[in-house]
């Protein structure tokens, strides 16, 4: 009953009309230290596009028939505190998820959609495994709705990797997990090596620190 009263009231889902190209948002993640392969890989996939009106990056999620049930929106201009939203009528058990090239029986977990780009990014652009977003963590020490979804859709699932952020909160969440799966899964704590930072953080971080190399490097 009581999903149901949550039902009738969620407003009916609406995404953003998608701009004429990707360009913007493009631009944007490779500020952030994604990879044009991680990027082109999610836009080929339909789960990543750029906003027509304000340009944001739209990370999708779908429901087992490829039909899009959840949106998050993040703004590529930072006005002092970055615009993070969910589109109208987003149900939040359909996360934000990278397939890998081929089926696999491992998956990873972010708090952000742009934490698990960063982390395909980091490891050479590999799509050798899912990387689930729950589109944020809550303290309550309850089962994500997200990775409860994505594996009643994948009972191949074998491992889990924990790859929350490096902070009192991420730390939390990963424990109440792992506690609630450590019976049934293999699961990792695979946190950032930043404190009290992500995965987008390392890959800034990286990306900063290439520039560096390549500025320093001498003329040829």
């Amino acid at each position: 009953v009581q999903h149901e009263a949550v039902e009738r009231e969620r407003p009916p889902f609406r995404l953003p009309n998608p701009a004429p190209n990707n360009d913007r948002v493009t631009r944007y993640l490779l500020g952030r230290g994604i990879s044009l392969p991680t990027i082109r890989y999610c836009i080929a996939r339909k789960i990543l596009y750029e906003s027509a009106e304000y340009h944001n990056c739209v990370f999708l999620g779908k429901d087992p028939q490829g039909v899009p049930k959840y949106a998050a929106l993040r703004g590529i201009y930072d006005y002092g505190k970055p615009f993070k939203r969910e589109a109208p009528g987003s149900q939040k058990q359909y996360g934000f998820c990278i397939p890998p090239m081929q089926p696999g029986t491992t998956v990873a977990v972010f708090e952000a959609a742009i934490d698990a780009m960063a982390e395909m990014t980091l490891c050479g652009d590999a799509a050798d495994k899912y990387r689930l977003s729950l589109g944020g963590i809550s303290s309550s020490g309850k089962e994500p709705l997200a990775l409860q979804e994505f594996l009643r859709q994948h009972p191949e699932i074998t491992t889990i990797e924990l790859r929350l952020d490096n902070d009192a909160k991420g730390r939390m969440a990963s424990v109440g997990i792992q506690n609630l799966y450590r019976e049934k899964y293999q699961v990792c704590d695979l946190p950032p090596n930043i404190e009290n930072g992500d995965y987008a953080d390392m890959a800034k971080n990286n990306l900063v620190a290439r520039t560096a190399a390549h500025r320093a490097a001498p003329c040829r």
